[in-house]
């Protein structure tokens, strides 16, 4: 504690801390309607999960899955709202329902083979994800700002720009 108050002073350091601690219990606590999640709402047979973040990054403290869970959270789509139009597209044709599906990443399909597994892929450990930039694994979310529009627009979340820059402060401190 001395030392954060001889660095930064007593109100910056307090301040801070107090982002971190909202943004967390944003990350805990913020109800987020789960919808047209693939490894995740067909599997368990639900349109709609009321969640929050931990749903998906379950680890305490460390934001991974704490079983695996391959999920497609449609980074992938090629109407992402990160804009992928700098990847290639590669469209699917599935032989026995003849339903075509455009991807950016065919993902765990390619290990599997299974339709259902197109885009798929397994979140990452949260834990220094501060020093990771690019974000998603096609690299779509340059800064963690964009993590949160992603997910903003995607989920329909409505965070404001308090709860983004409080969200923002708890991801980099992990």
């Amino acid at each position: 504690m001395r030392s954060w108050k001889k660095n930064h002073g007593d109100d910056q350091g307090k301040s801070g801390r107090d982002s971190i601690v909202r943004g967390q219990a944003l990350f805990n606590n913020r109800t987020i309607n789960i919808t047209g999640v693939g490894g995740l709402n067909d599997a368990l047979g639900l349109p709609v999960i009321a969640g929050n973040c931990g749903t998906c990054h379950s680890s305490p403290n460390a934001g991974d899955h704490s079983m695996p869970l391959p999920i497609n959270i449609g980074v992938s789509d090629v109407t992402n709202s990160l804009g992928v139009d700098y990847l290639p597209k590669i469209t699917l044709r599935n032989k026995t329902t003849l339903q075509t599906v455009t991807t950016t990443d065919v993902a765990r399909a390619l290990i599997t083979g299974k339709w259902a597994d197109i885009g798929k892929v397994k979140g990452p450990v949260l834990r220094g994800l501060a020093s990771r930039a690019p974000y998603f694994h096609n690299g779509s979310a340059q800064t963690l700002e964009d993590v949160l529009d992603f997910y903003n627009v995607r989920f329909s979340i409505g965070f404001t720009a308090q709860e983004k820059s409080d969200l923002v402060a708890f991801l980099n401190s992990l």
